[in-house]
């Protein structure tokens, strides 16, 4: 899906590129239910509700203005598949299983949403997160490396765009993107 499709505002939002990549990691033609935690405007729910109509798919925000935006999209992109709870995770309520879950934003709660997530996935489920600070990318990878994650890579995207300046062009950079992902360890 195009990023010029989607309403936008002042949300941040998971640009077109890092949304494939991140929804390929996500392994979502494998799941029946997908978790979005720190949706922003929606974009990696929407595009798996899109794509993916059989999955059931749940996004967590706790920003009114980003679950407006996320209200008005599922509207523009009729899907029926995509469901928000406006709160800050980890929630407490009883939410069920998963078999992908997507990290889009912590809100400084990377311990509490990682030890969240393990406990939210089956078996062999996929857990992905994305980052733009460093600091941060590493506090997950250590956590995850300190816990029973299995399959943990951490890739960086730096992605440019053809713009045209004057007479010429030239590739405009977007902010580089750390994706983190990781499997929750079959202890079957």
């Amino acid at each position: 899906m195009k990023d010029e499709c989607f309403i936008r505002d002042k949300v941040p939002m998971t640009k077109e590129a890092i949304r494939a990549i991140s929804i390929d990691k996500l392994q979502i033609e494998k799941a029946q239910r997908f978790l979005d935690i720190g949706a922003g405007t929606g974009s990696i729910s929407l595009q798996v509700a899109k794509l993916y109509p059989q999955v059931e798919v749940l996004a967590i925000e706790s920003k009114e203005l980003a679950v407006e935006l996320i209200q008005k999209n599922r509207e523009h992109f009729e899907v029926n598949n995509l469901n928000i709870i406006q709160d800050k995770a980890p929630i407490k309520d009883n939410i069920g299983k998963f078999e992908s879950i997507f990290v889009g934003g912590t809100g400084g709660n990377t311990e509490q949403i990682i030890d969240w997530a393990y406990d939210l996935l089956t078996n062999d489920g996929n857990l992905v997160m994305n980052f733009i600070l460093l600091e941060n990318a590493f506090e997950a990878l250590q956590l995850l490396e300190e816990r029973d994650w299995t399959d943990i890579d951490m890739i960086n995207v730096n992605v440019s765009e053809l713009t045209k300046l004057g007479k010429g062009h030239y590739f405009k950079p977007q902010n580089p993107t750390i994706i983190l992902s990781a499997k929750k360890e079959n202890k079957a």
